[in-house]
């Protein structure tokens, strides 16, 4: 389907003015500069009870003025008026629903599922793309032999309608997806992990496999990491091409202290897989298992425990100590 065009679109709430409410990516012409038809270009919105900001993912990814759109949403059975704001924009959707679901990685299967593009990728229902984003991403797929762009995003903090700025992460600059070579073919993973900016190939999408669904936290960055240990080529751009929300109620705000179990478990897991180095994962599960126990160790302090906090955090530190010991051997030897 065509990107529709501003005055398409329903009129936005009153007070809303900029991208995107009242500016739109102007539209590309229907092929790309070579001749060729733009890729289909697939995005899945994954939404539960986030109508504070789901107006504007949904137009952010609707305004792209892109030739060639599906978009999908999945909603878990919302309650706050999410639906409402669907229905209003449902015209413009390929597929969209709403029911109840076992979780976000859930979600995104179930609709890319229903997705038919050459390019897919998932947009979170509190984040937003920038304009041009969809042709930045096509452009740069048409003109290298890459699987995955990863691009750059900005993160706010958003709190009673007040966004503060944050600071600007690229997939160039940052620690990368893995400090530890953990891959059997030998190859490093230098590109810095972001999932919001991330667009990825129909068939690196087939080879991998969707998304693990019993990662509640880390589906993301488990993915990436199974599509690279089955070669994937990563195209690491600076363009910003997403604005990340941080916010009371969301996942990272609230949860960032319990991903490292999510990681530990996923280490353990590669130990065991095709593709990885069994000792590297394990060395890195150690690092996770030592987060694990310092973020224990925090809830065991604010409950007054404050022995066992201690006895916690000395044995995170042990291990992270290990982690730290062993890792500049392993790339010497890797």
């Amino acid at each position: 389907m065509r990107s529709p065009s501003l005055h398409e679109l329903p009129p936005p709430p009153p007070g809303r003015t900029g991208w995107p409410w009242t500016e739109e990516t102007p539209p590309l012409p229907a092929r790309m500069p070579d001749g060729r038809a733009w890729p289909r270009i697939s995005i899945v919105t994954p939404s539960y009870n986030q109508s504070e900001f789901l107006e504007a993912t949904l137009r952010s990814v609707l305004l792209q003025g892109y030739p060639d759109l599906e978009y999908v949403v999945v909603d878990g059975g919302s309650t706050d008026g999410s639906v409402q704001i669907i229905e209003k924009y449902s015209p413009w959707l390929a597929h969209w629903t709403s029911e109840p679901d076992r979780g976000q990685s859930h979600a995104i299967n179930k609709g890319f599922r229903r997705t038919t593009g050459d390019v897919m990728a998932w947009l979170n229902s509190d984040d937003t793309y920038y304009p041009g984003a969809l042709r930045t991403v096509a452009t740069v797929m048409a003109g290298e032999p890459c699987d995955i762009v990863i691009g750059a995003i900005d993160k706010v903090f958003v709190d009673a309608s007040q966004v503060s700025f944050v600071e600007r992460s690229s997939a160039t600059r940052g620690t990368p997806l893995h400090a530890l070579p953990i891959f059997a073919d030998g190859r490093h993973a230098a590109f810095h992990f972001l999932q919001p900016p991330m667009f990825w190939r129909r068939g690196m999408w087939e080879r991998t496999g969707e998304l693990d669904e019993r990662y509640h936290h880390i589906m993301d960055l488990e993915w990436c990491t199974r599509a690279f240990a089955r070669g994937a080529i990563v195209a690491a751009r600076d363009e910003v091409l997403a604005r990340f929300a941080l916010h009371p109620g969301s996942k990272t705000h609230d949860f960032r202290f319990r991903s490292p179990q999510e990681r530990l478990f996923m280490y353990l897991r590669f130990s065991r897989m095709e593709g990885f180095r069994a000792v590297p994962c394990l060395l890195a599960g150690l690092h996770a298992a030592g987060r694990t126990l310092a973020w224990q160790a925090r809830r065991r302090r604010e409950q007054g425990r404050r022995l066992e906090a201690l006895a916690l955090r000395l044995g995170g530190w042990v291990m992270r100590g290990i982690h730290r010991g062993v890792t500049g051997v392993l790339y010497r030897v890797a």
